[in-house]
């Protein structure tokens, strides 16, 4: 690098092409990152999930413990389905809402918390993925906000389903539907 006390003891023809060199320098630089496509951000709206397997999509359906609290999965029409989750963030209930299609044993969903907008509340909302054990004991997957400022992992999990279908009263001989019992409440 050139300092300005060596500079100014170049010729001027010499200290002119220096600066001239520089400004094509710095001129090239500036287009070529103008052109150039910047790097891809990294997150989980970048993950993909694994391929589909075959999975009866009932085995999607009914209570899960997740990593956010209890989770309610039902159809909407064959190979749609929407659910609920709720959790306790700092006293208060919070309800979400997703929703969306069944590949197999992948669920690819919009997601929106709280479910009802609420007045002085900012409601968050955006996608993901939930990949469905085909026997359905467990799912893990994805979620981003539509801003892509927030992402993180989502897993649920629940006993194998009984061939005499769900026992009376609490599946999971815990608190009510919602309670703390239901797996890790996480704040967002």
């Amino acid at each position: 690098m050139v300092t300005f006390t060596a500079m100014r003891a170049l010729p001027i023809a010499a200290r002119l092409t220096l600066a001239a060199l520089a400004t094509l320098a710095l001129a090239a630089s500036a287009s070529s990152r103008s052109t150039s496509q910047p790097p891809p951000s990294v997150g989980a709206w970048n993950a993909a999930p694994p391929a589909a397997q075959p999975m009866d999509a009932r085995s999607s359906q009914g209570l899960w413990k997740t990593t956010f609290g209890a989770v309610k999965i039902e159809e909407d029409a064959p190979g749609s389905v929407h659910g609920v989750w709720v959790y306790d963030r700092s006293g208060q209930q919070v309800v979400g809402y997703f929703g969306g299609q069944l590949d197999g044993n992948v669920l690819r969903l919009t997601w929106r918390e709280p479910a009802q907008p609420v007045a002085g509340e900012v409601q968050l909302s955006g996608e993901g993925w939930l990949v469905f054990d085909p026997a359905g004991s467990r799912f893990s997957g994805r979620w981003w906000t539509a801003s892509r400022d927030r992402q993180g992992d989502w897993s649920g999990w629940r006993g194998a389903p009984s061939p005499a279908g769900p026992p009376i009263g609490d599946p999971y001989g815990a608190s009510a539907y919602g309670g703390a019992a239901y797996g890790n409440s996480i704040d967002l």
